[in-house]
């Protein structure tokens, strides 16, 4: 049965999936293929140098089944449950970062609107096709002055006798140039061209008026296509808008599933860097004594090992809220995002870290890790934007926050640290109660699904504490002034003095046709 969501900020499954019983052994099946596949047919190093994803993979995966998790069996999807999917996003964020990241923004953001929130008509033409992975999705949202913040989206859609026509530009698109079709949001504008609400629509990549921009030479994810896509009065027939013309519902849920999917793929990224910490502390001496021997390393390394099973708890109860029916608030999922993104980066520093001089040397993969995850704690969300949502929710929403904290004595202490801390100014305080309220939802979920050992509980408890009592102190004496604006820009602009101003303007390399060779434009 087809589950809605009730509100624009609370998500559910949407689509029919599988049998608990099926979905498990679909999802079994495909760790065991990625598994026996990662060790035969992947070269990470390769790909992250070649900056390109082998094509032979793309197709090995669509042939695997892997773009198909979150698309119905009608047509030719997996349907898995969301626990499942979470595995499987685990193990191949575990094998490769760049090749997980890529495969769930192809899922999550690129198949996911279409098929929540299309039409009969819509799903029937793109769906079986996107399963299959014949085809790939993109979602566009991201513009120069906006990303997450989709009220300041400048696109748009007027009305048209077809339907609407489409003008704007968005960059930061993951597969912008692979893709055959892209969701894209953008502002509905009446005849006088006044912007409206948001809205929706799945656009072909292939119609007159589609221009795919140049790729961005990112920091890691290197083999991952992102580029930028500019829509020139781009024709859209009426069975292209998703949601029925709600936008912000499209928006908000594709933001969300896909921090859910970024929380899930951390922890298998987490697990595998303590994978080879561990390797490496065993096997490396230092005056005579193992690393893993060492206070130090034990205590660095026990603690990314208590985060992993909190953001277990964490991902693995929003699954199973999802799978049961129940609608998931933005928030919980927000702070899991969070959560297991800022851990994952503190864990790939540490390892780079452990292993020293070796760290740094592009052989090994702990410098591929270093710089593929440090994207998680910016993509669907910077980590400071989120935490100062989260906060402006627990301040300014504080019964609605303690109804979705599924723990009353977690609540209770976070609404009455929240009421007793002081006046401070509002961007300080919304950024002590952000950590607050997502620890809290780490305890609470630590308490519904205890990890095994005592640690794991014992370390989320500790954290919550100090956060509440950073809450109700203001968080303490500041051990650095606030500057004035003004004063800031004055004390950088005499930097120049010291350092200059230099902009380097050595041409690099060349990339334009030469225009002797190219089309003459006609009159």
């Amino acid at each position: 049965m087809e589950r809605l969501a009730p509100s624009p900020w609370a998500l559910t499954a949407r689509i029919r999936t599988a049998s608990a019983e099926d979905s498990r052994g679909r999802a079994d099946a495909q760790i065991a293929w990625l598994r026996d596949y990662a060790g035969r047919r992947v070269n990470s190093l390769l790909i992250d140098e070649r900056r390109c994803i082998p094509p032979y993979i793309a197709l090995d995966f669509g042939n695997a089944g892997l773009f198909g998790l979150l698309i119905e069996e009608e047509y030719g999807g997996q349907a898995l449950r969301f626990a499942d999917i979470a595995r499987v996003l685990e193990q191949l964020a575990a094998i490769d970062v760049g090749l997980g990241t890529w495969h769930l923004t192809s899922v999550f953001p690129g198949t996911r609107a279409l098929s929540a929130w299309g039409t009969p008509e819509l799903k029937a033409g793109w769906l079986t096709g996107l399963a299959s992975g014949r085809l790939l999705g993109a979602y566009g949202q991201t513009e120069p002055e906006t990303g997450s913040d989709f009220t300041r989206i400048t696109t748009r859609a007027r009305p048209a006798p077809h339907g609407w026509t489409l003008s704007g530009h968005k960059y930061w698109v993951g597969n912008g140039s692979w893709a055959s079709v892209a969701t894209i949001l953008c502002r509905l504008v009446d005849e006088q061209d006044a912007p409206a609400r948001l809205v929706a629509f799945a656009v072909p990549l292939d119609v007159p008026g589609v221009r795919f921009g140049e790729e961005h030479l990112s920091l890691g994810l290197r083999g991952m296509v992102q580029s930028g896509l500019t829509f020139d009065t781009v024709a859209l027939d009426r069975s292209l808008l998703l949601g029925e013309g709600e936008g912000i519902q499209v928006a908000v849920d594709s933001m969300a599933m896909t921090r859910f999917a970024l929380a899930a793929a951390a922890l298998g990224a987490t697990r595998r860097v303590l994978q080879l910490a561990l390797r490496f502390s065993t096997r490396r001496t230092l005056a005579g004594r193992r690393l893993c021997e060492r206070t130090v390393t034990r205590e660095a390394l026990g603690e990314m090992c208590a985060y992993t099973a909190i953001g277990e708890s964490l991902v693995y109860g929003l699954a199973e809220q999802l799978d049961q029916g129940r609608p998931v608030a933005l928030e919980s999922v927000t702070a899991a995002k969070v959560m297991t993104s800022e851990w994952l980066g503190q864990a790939a520093d540490r390892l780079l870290q452990l292993l020293g001089g070796r760290g740094y040397d592009e052989a090994n993969p702990a410098a591929r890790l270093y710089r593929d995850v440090r994207v998680y704690r910016i993509f669907e969300g910077a980590t400071e934007a989120l935490l100062d949502f989260l906060g402006t929710r627990a301040l300014t929403q504080p019964e609605r926050i303690a109804a979705l904290i599924a723990d009353e004595q977690v609540a209770a202490r976070l609404a009455e640290a929240l009421a007793a801390g002081p006046a401070t100014d509002h961007d300080r305080q919304r950024a002590l109660a952000g950590p607050a309220l997502a620890w809290a939802f780490a305890v609470a979920a630590v308490r519904a699904r205890p990890p095994s050992g005592p640690h794991a509980a014992a370390v989320a408890e500790a954290r919550f504490a100090q956060a509440l009592r950073d809450v109700r102190s203001g968080g303490g004496p500041r051990t650095v002034a606030v500057m004035p604006p003004e004063e800031l820009t004055s004390t950088v602009a005499a930097y120049s003095d010291r350092i200059g101003d230099l902009e380097q303007s050595l041409p690099g390399e060349r990339t334009v046709l030469d225009p002797l060779l190219g089309v003459v434009p006609r009159a």
